[in-house]
């Protein structure tokens, strides 16, 4: 994940009603519209969303609530959420498509990435690649904490200029330790897309759109949902079985620095494209934007993590997954290809750990069932 903190004013605080008033409950209903609705009322979401997708297409959507808390206007499949630290997998896929022209290497190091800064960087991270960077083996410091994006300078000029500003600072300090050893950094995301920048002469944010939404047909924008539109989502903090909305306007939010590590939000339905990009790689299926080979390289683990995802057996079952969030929504993906399955799970709440265990526990559940069909 991106972060836990608490941070900014408290809101307006109201607790959910359930059902809202604008939610239509289905009289038989499937087991992932059960789960969404139980999953919902139980943990006290404002709203839930679940899909479950093979390498063909969106198996099932089950969605439900409400997109602020006391309120009344219910959450639609093309809303935006907040996918905190699932960008990351989205950053990595970018910057597979500017390795496969040429342009970078996966094993290009600091020093050759950049050679204005070789003389001042640290030694110890002369050597370190761009894999390093994604797989959170390179030292860097990681600024998931409050006080951690508390301590980046006010850089100035586009955010291309603050990101090349920010990796100039981290690599001309000490590393947190050796390269080499699994440390989770938002930071190595940021350097990442500087190096990708200073490669391409374009921006992460012109990147992305050009390399990985664009070809996929999908819609993504930067920040809050809310800053999207006002028939966007609110996010939410939940504490003690209480829901606080979140008001963008308290300036609260992932500093521009780190916006490669988790700063997109997107709707469940064009997430689902990008996922099935995935678990389709993983099963030795081309896509449009990558080869399968591209995307199996990426799924590749060093010790846990690849780029992107965590790699590990679930229930004895190989499986890439991740978690997102920045403290007001929260965001899972879970790829089984052994089972040409793959389920994902929006809220737009947080704070509640429990209710993510419970969250995370239930997408293997529903994969091992969808999968039996």
């Amino acid at each position: 994940m991106v972060a836990a903190v608490q941070a900014g004013p408290v809101m307006d605080v109201q607790a959910p009603t359930y059902p809202p008033n604008a939610i239509v409950i289905p009289a038989r209903p499937t087991a992932l519209q059960r789960d969404a609705i139980t999953l919902r009322e139980t943990y006290h979401l404002p709203a839930l969303e679940l899909c479950v997708i093979d390498a063909d297409g969106i198996v099932e959507v089950a969605s439900g609530g409400v997109r602020k808390a006391g309120g009344t206007a219910a959450i639609e499949e093309s809303n935006l959420f907040h996918l905190g630290s699932m960008t990351k997998a989205m950053t990595a896929t970018m910057l597979s498509t500017v390795v496969q022209e040429g342009k970078l290497s996966w094993d290009i190091t600091m020093t050759q990435a950049f050679p204005s800064l070789a003389s001042v960087m640290d030694r110890r991270y002369r050597d370190v690649t761009l894999e390093q960077l994604l797989t959170h083996t390179s030292g860097l410091s990681g600024y998931t904490t409050d006080p951690e994006w508390e301590s980046i300078p006010p850089f100035t000029g586009t955010p291309a200029q603050q990101r090349q500003a920010f990796a100039h600072m981290l690599l001309t300090r000490p590393p947190i330790g050796p390269a080499g050893v699994y440390r989770y950094s938002n930071a190595g995301y940021a350097v990442a897309a500087a190096i990708a920048e200073r490669a391409t002469g374009t921006t992460w944010e012109q990147l992305m759109q050009q390399r990985v939404f664009g070809r996929l047909k999908i819609r993504a924008a930067y920040g809050w949902p809310l800053l999207s539109g006002d028939g966007e989502p609110w996010g939410h903090r939940i504490k003690n079985g209480v829901v606080t909305p979140h008001d963008p306007s308290d300036h609260y939010g992932l500093p521009t620095v780190l916006a490669p590590a988790g700063d997109v939000s997107m709707s469940i339905l064009d997430y689902g494209v990008f996922a099935r990009l995935h678990l389709a790689g993983l099963e030795n299926i081309d896509g449009s934007v990558l080869s399968a080979a591209d995307i199996q390289l990426l799924h590749q683990p060093v010790l846990a993590y690849s780029s992107g995802w965590h790699e590990e057996l679930i229930d004895g079952v190989p499986t890439s997954w991740h978690r997102g969030t920045c403290d007001t929504f929260d965001t899972f993906v879970l790829l089984q290809p052994s089972r040409d399955i793959g389920v994902i799970v929006f809220t737009n709440a947080d704070g509640d750990d429990l209710t993510a265990k419970v969250l995370f526990a239930e997408m293997p559940k529903l994969a091992g069932l969808y999968a039996g069909q």
